[in-house]
């Protein structure tokens, strides 16, 4: 079998361009990562939003407020 680098330095700096390939490896894998988190994040905020508005909307129909008349439920 034959290997396209002798050895370990000859791979890491690829005839010259090893500088361009890294760092085009490291800005993928960090972007890759700030996309995965932030995603995550945001999902967390949303449904987080979504819970405080479901127990707003739960406590606005609690039987406290039955109690109104339907003039001012419609208010």
């Amino acid at each position: 079998m034959n290997f396209a680098f002798e050895n370990i330095h000859d791979f890491i700096w690829m005839g010259h361009h090893g500088v361009y390939v890294w760092s085009a490896w490291l800005i993928s894998i960090v972007s890759i990562l700030f996309l995965i988190l932030h995603s995550k994040n945001a999902r967390q905020r949303f449904y987080q939003r979504e819970l405080a508005r479901l127990r707003r909307g739960i406590a606005q129909s609690s039987p406290a407020n039955s109690k109104r008349t339907p003039s001012e439920r419609s208010e």
